[in-house]
């Protein structure tokens, strides 16, 4: 269980409440309530009613969009201390993207009806909101971009070298499975698997069933780089 006051702690780190007093977040508290989740159960689905705001208190989600087919394509990856699905309790429409609790997980969530109140009684937290969603809108854009301009190829290479680090760390495959990775670039699981077996082909990583390694990182950054 977590303590009040570590409670207010925790979303005093939170862009749209840091330049509040402790009283006022602690008021934004009281306005909500803590939920948990378990590994790999949805928070909301996309198109369902405004399910409120969140703030990720521990652990991980995604978010992401559904197919008609049951297929995700994740948007984005979560880790605490973090506030989602602003959208919706600003409109007040549908959720947006659908969010999956990918371990155990603690969130801090409040109502659609409860947060029109604190925009109401504290300006300072919409404002705030402006430049968080900025910042999402390009990052969406982004996405867009990688999806619209860059092969399978090209998109799994950009992948590569960021979950490496550069290519200065190996890919524990149990950490990122086939499965995984092509939700993140939006394709097929066979198409990563064979797009792996070519990139080993041409020497670019070295690809075993435990782990995947950058061996040229030069030709794969200018793989990643071809966006037409």
């Amino acid at each position: 269980m977590i303590e009040r006051e570590e409670l207010v702690d925790m979303l005093h780190k939170v862009k749209q409440f840091n330049r509040l007093p402790r009283d006022a977040v602690s008021a934004i508290i009281n306005a909500g309530h803590t939920k948990r989740y378990n590994s790999g159960q949805f928070i909301f689905h996309a198109e369902d009613p405004c399910s409120g705001m969140f703030v990720l208190i521990n652990g991980q989600v995604d978010l992401c969009i559904e197919g008609p087919e049951g297929q995700i394509s994740i948007l984005a990856t979560l880790s605490p201390v973090i506030m989602f699905n602003e959208v919706a309790v600003l409109d007040g429409g549908p959720n947006p993207i659908s969010a999956i609790a990918t371990t155990d997980i603690i969130v801090w969530h409040i109502s659609y009806t409860q947060f029109q109140k604190i925009l109401l009684d504290i300006p300072k937290v919409g404002i705030a909101l402006l430049t968080i969603l900025a910042k999402r809108n390009r990052l969406l854009i982004s996405h867009y971009d990688d999806l619209s301009f860059r092969t399978v190829q090209s998109r799994l290479a950009k992948h590569l070298i960021d979950i490496s680090e550069g290519g200065t760390l190996p890919i524990d495959r149990s950490q990122h499975p086939v499965k995984t990775i092509a939700a993140r670039i939006v394709t097929g699981p066979e198409a990563v698997s064979r797009t792996l077996k070519v990139l080993k082909l041409d020497n670019l990583i070295t690809c075993t069933r435990q782990e995947i390694t950058i061996k040229d990182l030069k030709r794969l950054q200018n793989l990643a780089r071809m966006d037409f």
